[in-house]
Parts: structure tokens; sequence; C-alpha cells
């Protein structure tokens, strides 16, 4: 099943200290990043692990982006007040889904052997 995540940068006064951040992370232009910030719309768009690379660039820019002081809100499928998730919850959803995956391997590795 899809889960499609929308981060959204809650507009302040510090918008342009956003925009490298984004702009590293995504495939933005500078003033599509000012504009979606103003207009309370997607910096980024995601679907959960279907890459992992995709995945780790999500985290890296949402870290960084908190460590700027971003007041971020995530969305789960839609752009729904009623599918807005916390932060707590995506990187549990991220934490459990990497555990199912360190799990899947170990079991791959007893049954198929270590170079499986």
């Amino acid at each position: 099943m899809k889960s499609i995540i929308f981060v959204i940068v809650e507009k302040d006064d510090n918008v342009t200290k956003y925009i490298p951040t984004v702009r590293k992370n995504t495939f933005l232009g500078l003033s599509d990043i000012k504009s979606n910030i103003e207009n309370r719309e997607p910096v980024l768009e995601w679907e959960l692990f279907k890459d992992e690379e995709q995945d780790e660039k999500a985290e890296s820019l949402i870290k960084s982006l908190t460590d700027l002081g971003a007041e971020l809100k995530f969305y789960d499928g839609v752009l729904n007040p009623n599918k807005e998730v916390s932060s707590e919850y995506l990187v549990n959803r991220i934490n459990r889904f990497k555990e199912i995956q360190k799990q899947n391997q170990e079991l791959d590795d007893l049954m198929y052997g270590d170079d499986a």
C-alpha cells in the first residue's frame, strides 16, 4: 500500500533561511520553495519506503529544517487536516519499517545463508 507523505513548512519570519536547505534536498526552484512556504503548500512529497535513498533524503531534509527552527506539518496521503500526522508518528513508522527490513534480512540469512 502506497503511503505518500506531504511536508509543509509553516510560514514564519525565517522563510529565506529554509530555502537553501529545501533546495538542496528537492528539485524545487527558489521561487517555488518560497511560494510553497508562503501558501502552505508542500515543499516535499514522497512515497514512504519506495526508495531507500529518497527516504534518507526526506529524513535529512526534515532534520535539517527542524534544526533551523522550522515548524513542519506532515500529512499522510492527502492534504487534509484529518490526515495530519505528528513527526513522532512518522519517525515511528520509519523505524518500524527499518526493524522489519532487518528482521527479514536476518531470516533470509538463516534460511539461505549469508550470501543470499
